[in-house]
């Protein structure tokens, strides 16, 4: 029944169900002009969407087909009309207008709370296992912030949240209660007053609303409310809805409880059934259930029936007829081969790979619009990963939602940093120095750095000072011009930055400028806005970066503009200080034509109100997506939100899974596709394949392997070249051609001039002057550069990057060093401490390296039992220690001395890595001959001012022996040593080792103008180094 059926005079309560595209928009639509035509204005209906971008798209549409013209927003958010409904209130009392506190300004709150619980001691009502050291966890700041989002959105107070804790044998709940009481009191002191979270926005709405005798005329007369996504509804949200029909205006609700993506705010796929109930009950009427069936195809047969198989495994949350339209017949399922495509490969660049193929074909021979194109991942770290790769793979994209943080942006960070040693006047120290040097607001790289600090030195020498390197970037920063007599590009680069340096200096001492001006003096003389605006016109990662970048800037500028106007004259230190200290995003109202250009990566609750012709799932892997690792397990949020919703009566009954979390969420994304449905996994030892790709295709595809050019201009240069390298015929010729017309068009990697092997080596300096510089040896690094020198040049200049096993490793290392106890408990327990330091991206991950971890304590055990045994005892651990030889300056750490009964001393280095040394190998070994060298060369000698070896008081250094060095492997199946003979008693060795340092330290400083590559097995192999691996790979012009 159309509204134009009956009247407004009594009341009416209306769901609409529907699946993905069959309409449920539509109706939406339809009613609200139908309304119109019946004699209501548009002031009169209220039109809900679930987000922003919804009712964005929402209000625009309904502009159009309204054509007239109208005296507010056709369409907002319900969070929009609260806050409308709060500024009514605000004005009528003469109070500040409302405004709403941003997540990470909550986060931030949070912290402090925290932190101050911290300091002043937790006391004993948390259980025990949330002790001091997990309170200063994020995880448990996120937690607590589920936990205080769930009380308010269901009306729970502090005294109510402990009660019941009590009751129901929960004592976080009760513990938390505190912390909840501490939230609300901050958020009630002045500096907070008419400020709100979202939900107590909605709720503070509802309350004045249901207060008031009489309504104001605005919200008075609101006669039809229409709500679209209904199946997003939270407990505040409903709460509200029910505030605002309580005078009688009609209420329709619009949604499909399959499709519901935000469970994790509390919503409820039950509650527009439950709130329509309700609410009728209420007026005394009943609730028209409508089931809306799409009349024409809305999606290709073969997405439907994937969408038919999903929602089958989903609980119907009071609805489920919606679903009739969904299950085609089988015989176009079977006609349409092209709706849906699934793979699984072997690697992820190859998943990657297809992918961006895929969708460039999709644009290029099908005509399919970037914009029509969406790839949906199960979370943001997925999406920037993501990102990056397809823009590698020069298809445009745009990740939908807010960024990072601004403290954690590349582009908005170096602002903040230079505007905090600015503001509070930070003391510059070598390390600071270096960092802003080679930030980009003065622009030098690491080549840069060490040319001008070679330049400052020259300069230094011929005036006949003493001060190094280190101490001449320091006195860059006492004034203006110290780099002047620099005659060279760094210098002339440092110059300049310098002078807007001293000049941003000059306003942030001046009282009487804000950080707009502040910020804009750095940014505007930084000369970034020209270069970035320039590289974000591409579509490669450079683009992408560079986008993000500026978005980054915008964002810090629309902050620094709220925190003016929000603070007249306010102190901009503590808008810097705010800045630094949030750890999430702020929300932005920044429309991003970015989007509109290109493929948009996004999460399934990004999908609300948003369809594409195309969308892809990719990375389906089996602790991604279904991701069913328990929410909320620490502080129980998800069991209070159940608890409070009336889906259990007590906390016992709740056997939650999160699978149909998950599965509404697939839905959501499949019911957003259109004509096609791009499905993919990688197959690895480290992942298991989706139980969603059986689900969806029926069955698991075989590994394959995909090995097609990337459809891109460059990549036709590439196999062009190859082409042109190994043909014999007349076809060389076309192919020449056609490289020429690519360079012609300024295509990389076609010109003659820009292939790898013809350019000319870019310089042959050497990395150290030893006529006036000493080379740093570190132990770790030198068995690296015998091995192969080009190696330990990639590692040591920013090649090489820390694993997994290295970062275990530390915490292994760790455990040895402040290990009292020889026994696996105690250890354990320290290797414990910092696992929360570990990421993993599945818990079967977390679990084998927590096996792994233990395995190598085991063997700790085993080797430091048999130690005491001998009687021999531990003088040092981690010891440091430095001493000269040569031109080389040796600095380094042993893990560990140890002292023998009959006086030898032995050094132990400790090896967490997979590789297994021959007894051969530890002979040779370079590391260890060098541990030996700094013994023999007095650098663990208390005379040489090394305090960090304790002898036996009875025991007199001076008599002690090099036992020698060994190596001790705990990665294996038992622990295993290899020892290395004194260089005391071979003279031999020591020259031997002597020599090697000497080759080193001339082979470091490049005096020779080369790095020999040792090309062998350690080039890939990942136990020994792996980062050669890149220079191995064959040219695309390369014969062979």
């Amino acid at each position: 029944m159309s509204l134009s059926q009956g009247s407004f005079e009594r009341m009416r309560v209306t769901t609409v169900f529907a699946s993905p595209g069959a309409g449920k928009t539509t109706e939406v639509k339809r009613r609200f002009l139908s309304a119109i035509e019946s004699g209501l204005s548009p002031d009169q209906v209220l039109v809900i969407a679930a987000s922003r971008e919804a009712a964005n798209t929402l209000r625009d549409d309904l502009a159009l087909s309204l054509q007239q013209a109208v005296p507010g927003s056709l369409a907002r958010t319900l969070s929009s009309f609260a806050y409308a409904v709060l500024r009514v209130k605000a004005i009528a009392a003469g109070e500040v207008p409302p405004e709403l506190i941003s997540g990470s300004e909550q986060d931030r709150i949070l912290a402090e709370i925290i932190n101050g619980r911290l300091a002043a001691g937790i006391g004993d009502a948390w259980p025990k296992q949330i002790n001091a050291q997990v309170m200063q966890l994020n995880g448990f700041r996120a937690e607590l912030r589920d936990l205080i989002t769930a009380c308010l959105e269901h009306g729970v107070n502090p005294d109510e949240l402990s009660g019941l804790g009590r009751q129901h044998q929960k004592p976080e709940w009760t513990a938390a209660a505190e912390l909840l009481e501490e939230y609300l009191q901050k958020l009630s002191a002045v500096e907070f007053e008419s400020r709100y979270d979202t939900t107590m926005l909605l709720r503070e709405a509802a309350d004045w609303l249901s207060a008031l005798a009489e309504w104001p005329k605005a919200i008075a007369e609101v006669k039809l409310v229409l709500v679209d996504d209904a199946q997003e509804l939270t407990p505040a949200s409903s709460y509200f809805l029910k505030s605002l029909t309580a005078r009688g205006a009609d209420l329709v609700l619009v949604g499909d409880p399959d499709a519901s993506t935000l469970g994790f705010r509390a919503a409820d796929p039950r509650a527009m059934s439950n709130l329509a109930q309700e609410i009728a009950q209420l007026h005394g009427v009943d609730v028209e259930e409508i089931f809306l069936q799409p009349q024409h195809a809305i999606r290709t047969p073969a997405i439907s029936r994937v969408l038919s198989k999903i929602s089958a495994q989903i609980d119907t949350a009071r609805a489920g007829r919606q679903r009739k339209g969904l299950n085609p017949k089988q015989e176009l399922v079977d006609e349409d081969t092209m709706g849906v495509e699934g793979h699984v490969f072997n690697q992820p660049q190859e998943e990657v790979a297809w992918l961006a193929r895929r969708l460039r074909e999709l644009h290029l021979y099908e005509g399919i619009g970037w914009n029509e194109m969406a790839v949906v991942a199960r979370s943001r770290n997925q999406l920037e990963q993501l990102a990056v790769d397809l823009a590698h793979e020069s298809v445009p994209v745009s990740v939908a939602g807010a960024q990072s943080a601004l403290r954690d942006e590349f582009g908005s960070r170096i602002l903040l940093r230079l505007a905090d040693v600015l503001l509070h006047q930070r003391p510059i120290d070598a390390s600071l120095a270096v960092e802003l040097l080679s930030s980009p607001l003065c622009g030098l790289d690491s080549l840069g750095l060490r040319r001008l600090r070679r330049g400052l030195r020259r300069e230094e020498l011929l005036a006949d000072g003493l001060r190094n390197s280190d101490e001449l970037l320091v006195a860059l920063f006492d004034a203006v011009g110290s780099v002047v007599t620099v005659k060279s590009q760094e210098g002339k680069k440092v110059d300049r930055f310098l002078k807007n340096y001293f000049a941003a200096a000059k306003i942030a001492s001046d009282p009487n400028q804000s950080i707009e001006d502040l910020l804009w003096q750095i940014w505007d003389s930084s000369g970034l806005a020209k270069s970035w605006q320039e590289l974000s016109r591409g579509i490669g990662e450079v683009a992408l970066q560079a986008n993000r970048n500026l978005d980054s800037v915008v964002s810090l500028f629309a902050a620094a503009n709220r925190y003016a106007e929000r603070n007249p004259g306010g102190d901009p230190r503590v808008f810097v200080d705010q800045q630094l200290a949030l750890g999430l995003p702020e929300d932005t109202l920044a429309l991003n034509d970015l989007q509109n250009r290109s493929v948009l990566l996004l999460t399934p609750s990004g999908l609300i109100g948003r369809r594409f012709r195309v969308v892809a799932t990719p990375q389906l892997v089996e602790g991604v997506w279904p991701n069913l690792r328990p929410r909320s397990s620490l502080l129980g949020a998800t069991l209070l939100d159940a608890l409070m919703s009336g889906r259990i009566d007590d906390v016992k009954q709740l056997q939650r899974s999160e699978l149909p979390d998950e599965l509404r969420m697939l839905h959501k994304t499949v019911g957003s596709a259109i004509e096609r449905l791009l499905v993919s996994a990688t197959n690895t030892e480290d992942n298991q394949i989706s139980q969603f790709i059986g689900l969806m295709l029926g069955q698991i595809p075989d590994t394959r392997t995909f090995n097609s050019n990337s459809l891109t201009l460059r990549g036709m240069a590439g196999a062009l070249r190859r082409k042109l390298a190994t043909t014999q015929d007349s076809a060389e010729q076309s192919y020449a051609l056609g490289l020429a017309r690519l360079a012609q068009a300024g295509i990389p990697g076609a010109h003659p001039d820009s292939w790898y092997g013809l350019l000319p080596i870019s310089t042959i300096e050497p990395l150290a002057d030893l006529e006036n510089e000493e080379v740093t040896i570190r132990p770790s690094q030198l068995e690296n550069f015998v091995k192969c020198p080009l190696h330990w040049f990639l590692n040591a200049h920013g090649g090489g990057d820390k694993t997994f096993s290295a970062n275990l490793g530390s915490l292994v290392h760790k455990a040895l060093e402040l290990g009292a106890e020889v026994n696996e408990e105690s250890l354990w327990k320290l290797v414990e401490s910092k696992w929360h330091t570990l990421s993993f991206e599945s818990d079967w991950l977390e679990q084998a390296g927590e096996r792994k971890a233990k395995k190598m304590i085991g063997n700790m055990v085993q080797y430091l039992r048999k130690f005491e045994a001998d009687g021999a005892s531990v003088i040092g651990r981690e010891v440091s220690f430095e001493f000269e030889i040569g031109k080389a300056l040796v600095r380094g750490q042993v893990d560990r001395l140890e002292l023998y009964p009959d006086g030898r001393v032995m050094i132990v280095d400790l090896k967490t890595g997979s590789k297994a040394f021959t007894a051969e190998e530890a002979r040779e070994h370079a590391q260890l001959g060098l541990y030996q060298l700094a013994f023999e060369n007095g650098a663990f000698d208390s005379a040489n001012g090394n305090n960090d070896v304790i002898w036996p008081a009875d025991f007199d250094p001076k008599t002690a022996k090099l036992a020698g060095a060994k190596l001790l492997l705990v990665s294996g199946d038992k622990p295993t040593e290899r020892e290395q003979r004194s260089i005391a008693e071979d003279s031999s060795a020591k020259q031997k080792f002597e020599s090697i340092v000497a080759a080193a330290t001339r082979g470091m400083a490049m005096t020779e103008q080369v790095f020999v590559a040792q090309v062998g097995s350690h080039c890939t192999n990942e136990n020994e180094f792996g980062s050669c691996q890149i220079h191995l790979t064959r040219a695309v012009s390369y014969v062979g």
